[in-house]
């Protein structure tokens, strides 16, 4: 349960009152979440693992994103955040969270596509602008520190998240603020679609959301350019092969990000599971848009438990 020092920051227990009950409701990856009511309503108690496990994760960026998503109607209030950042409380939100099927119906991607484009248009808070292959190669100097024999290996994946990078268009377009993990667990409806649980939100280019979409849901691909319609870049000209390319490299940081997870800490078979799709997605590579240098084991290959590529 959550303990009496960080109760009094809970509205309706400043005074020492005791709150009604505490639940908890969800583990992330990294952190653990808690339902509490107390006699001014209730709110969502998050307990964060601490950032210096995970390089992607800024607790500070996430105060600044999530606050400008708030006051724009996106995401929920925030009302307290500790100093060290180990503990945030906001507004708890009534709605149904989404399942994976929601990804597959057109009238709900086209919904989540309009709420993509009024986030993108919020005024960003000042901060830089997130790399994803700077935040790659992060991970990747992580993995070759642990595993240095898979240094050749890591550096290819790089560079070919380098060239889909690039084929992307992703660095031209504007900075705006991108929330980054659409999982489905993250998207709530309620008398409208809010986003919740922003700790790898950023400021970048706004097509990451779109594929950050399409890498968690490879199914939702089929309406790509439903997507592109609804979030209102395909006024800018952005083209579903670009969207695909930056899929990709969506995909390699999510592996990356797994990967980095298991060289400090025991993770579960489905992490690997995930980590595997992450690697598979990175290789779907359209006919004309193979990399240089294409390795059959690393298109077809799979993670084993000691995180090795093998063939099927």
């Amino acid at each position: 349960m959550i303990n009496e020092g960080l109760l009094q920051f809970i509205p309706g227990c400043e005074n020492g009152d005791t709150p009604y009950s505490q639940e908890l409701i969800g583990g992330g990856k990294v952190n653990r979440s808690f339902l509490v009511r107390t006699r001014r309503g209730r709110f969502v108690v998050r307990l964060n693992e601490s950032s210096a496990l995970d390089p992607g994760l800024d607790r500070e960026r996430e105060l600044l994103v999530q606050g400008a998503a708030a006051n724009a109607g996106i995401a929920p209030q925030i009302v307290h955040a500790s100093p060290d950042r180990s503990c945030l409380i906001t507004e708890y939100l009534e709605g149904r969270l989404w399942t994976p099927h929601y990804f597959t119906r057109m009238r709900d991607l086209r919904s989540l596509g309009a709420r993509l484009k009024m986030l993108h248009s919020v005024t960003p808070p000042p901060i830089a602008r997130f790399d994803p292959l700077a935040s790659a190669r992060r991970y990747a100097d992580a993995i070759i520190r642990n595993d240095p024999a898979d240094a050749a290996r890591i550096g290819n994946l790089l560079e070919r998240a380098e060239e889909a990078l690039l084929r992307s268009g992703s660095r031209e377009r504007a900075a705006r603020i991108v929330h980054s993990d659409l999982h489905h667990g993250n998207v709530l409806t309620a008398d409208r679609i809010y986003l919740i649980d922003w700790e790898f939100a950023h400021l970048g280019d706004p097509l990451w959301d779109l594929a950050c979409i399409l890498a968690y849901y490879p199914r939702a691909a089929a309406h790509g350019g439903l997507l592109l319609e609804a979030s209102g870049l395909a006024e800018q000209a952005v083209t579903e092969l670009e969207l695909s390319e930056l899929t990709r490299v969506f995909s390699l940081l999510t592996y990356l990000w797994y990967r980095t997870r298991r060289t400090v800490r025991a993770v579960p078979a489905a992490d690997l599971q995930l980590e595997a799709a992450a690697l598979r997605g990175l290789f779907a590579l359209a006919p004309d848009a193979q990399p240089r240098h294409t390795s059959a084991a690393l298109l077809t290959g799979t993670v084993k438990g000691n995180g090795d590529v093998a063939g099927d």
